[in-house]
């Protein structure tokens, strides 16, 4: 396994230490959820990119488990690989 940072639109959340994040999944469904402020790197204009796990890579898309708290969702989904970036292995 390994960690990378997936592209996301940001906003503040209820409390500084967080953020509400959204990442569109290989369908292209949005999957909402709250993270850590410190798992969110080059924010800027209400996007940037999230830490998240990568359990396994396949073709053009990876499962990843999503950081925090998750709206309505599973706490993994497939992502295209062009929205990951940053991999690193720990």
């Amino acid at each position: 396994m390994s960690n990378a940072t997936v592209r996301a639109r940001l906003s503040d959340g209820l409390f500084p230490s967080e953020v509400a994040a959204i990442i569109e999944d290989i369908d292209g469904q949005q999957i909402g959820f709250i993270a850590s402020a410190d798992l969110v790197v080059d924010r800027h204009n209400g996007s940037g990119r999230v830490t998240v796990r990568v359990l396994e890579k396949r073709g053009d898309h990876a499962l990843i488990e999503i950081p925090g708290d998750v709206y309505g969702a599973v706490r993994y989904a497939v992502v295209p690989l062009s929205s990951l970036s940053n991999e690193r292995t720990g």
